[in-house]
């Protein structure tokens, strides 16, 4: 009968000299790792400002395109006050009014239509991801937004549809 040849003393496993070597790899693999994914959050949330400013954006560029069609310009002064039905126009989305100054989509209208800037950039105000603030001039979406109605430090998409002579698309990245 064969017998098998013995083993030596202490050849299972690893060393404590190499445990610790591996730690310290580790924790050095670690201290620059981690920065690299923290940021990772800070640039989804500047992507997705990014594709909500070019949404806006793109939105504002065919209900002007949509005006003009339909034979609306800029006026000078108010029409009609506060409610302007000479400026609702029709889309595929639905009717929606358009500010008498620069033909933009308003923010969210008076007269005549039921649609938001929220409407055309499919974004829900239900969404518990993003924030939403909408009154007549002001859309503002996003991640972090200022307390009640006004502008501040945030991070956000702000639509103003007032612009005079141009609607304005702004991004608030202070908080991202």
């Amino acid at each position: 009968m064969a017998t098998r040849p013995e083993k030596p003393p202490n050849s299972d496993g690893f060393t404590l000299i190499e445990l610790v070597l591996v730690i310290v790899i580790l924790g050095v693999l670690a201290a620059f790792a981690l920065p690299r994914f923290s940021d990772l959050s800070t640039d989804a949330r500047l992507a997705a400002l990014d594709s909500l400013t070019g949404t806006m954006k793109s939105t504002i560029g065919i209900v002007r395109s949509k005006a003009y069609a339909q034979g609306l310009s800029p006026a000078a002064t108010n029409p009609g006050g506060n409610q302007q039905t000479g400026y609702v126009i029709e889309t595929e989305a639905g009717r929606s009014e358009v500010d008498w100054r620069n033909l933009c989509p308003e923010s969210r209208a008076e007269a005549a239509d039921s649609l938001t800037m929220l409407d055309y950039i499919s974004v829900d105000a239900n969404d518990s991801s993003l924030e939403t603030f909408v009154d007549n001039q002001y859309t503002r979406v996003g991640f972090s937004l200022p307390a009640g109605s006004g502008s501040g430090p945030g991070c956000y998409v702000e639509y103003d549809s007032f612009g005079d002579p141009e609607c304005t698309v702004t991004q608030i990245t202070t908080e991202c």
